[in-house]
């Protein structure tokens, strides 16, 4: 997935479906070349991560690993 910082996007999501859960992926801008990754659960919980990604594409790619490495029932209340 391109990195679609140049269109001047401020926020990216990807959708993950693992076992019938759905979890949002969000990469959001919060400074030039820094992004923070959150995890969104159905119902509106998120996990956020301290650390930051210099890329909207590192960050999502972040947060499918930690899907796949932790599990869905890590992010779902």
């Amino acid at each position: 997935m391109p990195d679609k910082t140049l269109t001047g996007q401020t926020e990216l999501r990807k959708d993950v479906k693992v076992d019938g859960v759905s979890l949002g992926v969000i990469a959001r801008k919060i400074g030039e070349h820094e992004w923070e990754l959150c995890i969104e659960s159905a119902i509106g919980a998120r996990s956020v991560w301290i650390e930051t990604f210099p890329t909207a594409n590192q960050a999502l790619n972040a947060g499918v690993e930690a899907i796949e490495s932790e599990g869905v029932d890590s992010f779902v209340d």
